[in-house]
């Protein structure tokens, strides 16, 4: 069921600021999740036009074009998803996108994956979950709780720079206030899709 309340927030979020990305990937997202794939082509379309390098958003509108019977469609946006998943570390979407396209009866190119060593991991490097790049360990936990841990056991210093960054526009452009428990869930699913910790 369609959530008009979010449809108003993130129509009203990308009517203020027409190159709020996350607002426009957020409201793709609450047509698509809410049944409403058609209206979510036009947000996703933008939101890649804005920033075509989030990963996600090649999945949804891929997603959205399949529902409304555009296979053809979907194909292209995943196979110029994949390149850019791969090209940026997005592990999680892009072996989404994998999936779908062989679901689609495409060839996914193989890819070729460094693996951690225990001469590697002595040296304190990890696999990371979010690039599967072997990469440094951050010296210490990034915040408390199982989370933190979780994100300090299996995520490299790299990528988790890229979320502070992706975390200070995921605040700024869909104006949490990290006070509201609503605001925080928000963060942390924007978090955990980021990092591939679904």
């Amino acid at each position: 069921m369609l959530d008009e309340v979010k449809v108003r927030q993130f129509t009203e979020l990308t009517t203020t600021d027409p190159q709020n990305e996350l607002g426009f990937f957020s409201l793709g997202r609450v047509y698509l999740e809410g049944g409403a794939p058609r209206e979510a082509i036009a947000p996703l379309m933008k939101t890649l036009a804005i920033n075509p390098s989030l990963s996600r958003a090649y999945v949804l509108l891929a997603q959205s074009q399949i529902a409304v019977g555009d296979p053809e469609g979907a194909q292209t946006t995943l196979l110029k998803g994949y390149r850019v998943a791969q090209e940026h570390g997005d592990l999680m979407p892009r072996n989404q996108m994998a999936d779908m396209l062989k679901e689609m009866g495409s060839s996914v190119p193989e890819e070729t994956v460094a693996q951690l060593t225990p001469e590697l991991q002595a040296a304190g490097q990890i696999q990371c979950r979010r690039c599967n790049r072997v990469g440094p360990k951050m010296s210490e936990r990034p915040f408390g709780g199982p989370l933190g841990e979780q994100i300090h056991a299996s995520i490299c210093g790299p990528c988790f720079q890229l979320w502070i960054r992706q975390g200070t526009k995921v605040i700024n452009e869909l104006r949490l206030n990290l006070t509201d428990v609503a605001s925080q869930d928000v963060y942390d699913q924007h978090m955990k899709e980021f990092l591939n910790l679904n």
